[in-house]
């Protein structure tokens, strides 16, 4: 553990760092259980206590044996963890090891998981289904009417809607049982993110013609953003919904989307280094955390367009990055398997 002052700042954190043997997929925080999970590839789920992040060793959950976990969401109840692998499994993983299959899809990966902020319901993505589940696991539906393999999923505020990204644009379902249609928004190429804003009013996608496109959903009007030099993949939105933070580029791209939407505006950009590969915003403030594929974390503030350094994870890109719902610790993962718990303190 090293205790920091953020340069030129009065930020002050306590930084622990770990080194794992698997890459980090996922860095969640189940709140309720008061642990930090980090959900590595060779099928386990790291786990550290935010009350005393040092304390022995670290607990290993193993939620896929002999499996590699692909993705990774906080469980409804804020206890554990619901996460899919290429072993076809969805679990549901609880904080003092207890784990259940949710659902199984043989000869299929689950790589897309998504819980509602209502809590209310789970879905997740293996090819061209997406499943539908209550909070406690069980079926609500299934939606197979997509026209390739799902690349991203996302509920709308209320978790009454689930977008679904693919090859051509996106598909929108109502988060019920009753048969029913997809909505398709239509745009030419591949979809490979997927996120709903918190106010509700627009669906935006990464794609893999470097660009971020979107769709105001009040007249399904088309919004196109591009000039990023890689794939923008994380995507995050402020608490209020105004901006979304996005990777892809050697700075934290930021998009205004007040009023009709960001088309046709400057971003603002955050954070100068190298190449961003994870974003993540405040849950609380309007301050953006950053990983870069030189394993730097950093801190940007929106009202100033000013910027800090953290931590440096090591040499190996940032793959994972989380704040706890309080904004008091920040999660971060690496390709190489280090990992990281930053504990602002009450302050944060």
């Amino acid at each position: 553990m090293t205790v920091k002052t953020a340069p030129g700042t009065q930020i002050g954190f306590r930084a622990y760092l770990w080194q794992f043997k698997s890459g980090v997929v996922a860095a969640v925080s189940a709140n309720a259980a008061g642990h930090a999970g980090f959900g590595l590839g060779d099928g386990s789920i790291a786990l550290r206590p935010f009350d005393d992040p040092e304390a022995g060793t670290t607990r290993r959950l193993i939620a896929h044996p002999d499996a590699a976990l692909l993705c990774m969401a906080a469980s409804p109840d804020g206890e554990g963890f619901v996460s899919g692998g290429d072993d076809g499994q969805l679990m549901l993983t609880n904080v003092a090891g207890e784990g259940h299959a949710l659902a199984m899809v043989p000869r299929k990966w689950i790589e897309h998981v998504a819980v509602s902020d209502s809590g209310d319901a789970i879905a997740y993505a293996a090819g061209k289904r997406v499943g539908l589940l209550d909070a406690r696991g069980n079926a609500i539906a299934t939606f197979e009417d997509h026209p390739s393999t799902v690349t991203g999923i996302a509920f709308n505020p209320k978790g009454r809607r689930l977008v679904a990204a693919h090859y051509g644009g996106v598909s929108l379902w109502w988060a019920k049982a009753e048969p029913q249609p997809a909505k398709r928004l239509n745009w030419k190429g591949s979809h490979i993110a997927a996120t709903w804003s918190p106010d509700g009013k627009f669906v935006m996608t990464a794609t893999q013609e470097n660009e971020l496109h979107g769709w105001r959903l009040s007249d399904s009007a088309d919004m196109r953003m591009s000039g990023y030099p890689t794939k923008p993949r994380s995507l995050s939105w402020s608490r209020d919904g105004r901006w979304l933070a996005t990777s892809g580029a050697e700075v934290v791209v930021v998009w205004d989307c007040k009023g009709k939407g960001p088309m046709g505006s400057a971003p603002l950009e955050l954070s100068r280094g190298a190449v961003v590969t994870a974003v993540a915003c405040h849950p609380r403030h309007g301050l953006i955390a950053s990983g870069h594929a030189d394993g730097q974390l950093k801190l940007g503030r929106i009202n100033d367009q000013t910027s800090i350094e953290l931590e440096r994870l090591g040499t190996a890109p940032v793959t994972a990055l989380g704040w706890s719902a309080d904004g008091r610790y920040l999660l971060a993962g690496a390709e190489d398997g280090t990992a990281g718990i930053l504990d602002f303190g009450t302050g944060a």
